[in-house]
């Protein structure tokens, strides 16, 4: 748990710089949690879309991932990664981004 939190404060570090770069923020909460309250500026692509909608997403640009604990962004960033793209966060809960 110490090392998931540690990872992501690292990757909340990053935020700035990645946005700068053209970084995507791509929310993979349900559809119904994203209406409720998202990052603004952020995508919504829920995880059990996720193979079918990431021929969509940029593979030359970082991607953002979030969710409500970062778990579910986890799954993605394997997804992701499998799929060729390389500058892929998990920065955990939406929450966290809403700073930036």
């Amino acid at each position: 748990m110490a090392y998931k939190k540690y990872a992501q404060y690292k990757v909340l570090k990053l935020v700035p710089s990645l946005l700068k770069e053209g970084a995507l923020i791509i929310d993979v909460r349900s559809v119904d949690e994203f209406t409720i309250a998202n990052k603004k500026g952020s995508i919504n692509i829920p995880i059990t879309s996720i193979n079918e909608k990431i021929s969509q997403v940029d593979k030359n640009k970082p991607i953002i991932l979030c969710c409500a604990s970062g778990s579910r962004s986890a799954i993605a960033k394997r997804v992701f990664i499998s799929k060729g793209f390389k500058s892929v966060h998990n920065a955990g809960s939406w929450h966290a981004l809403r700073k930036f």
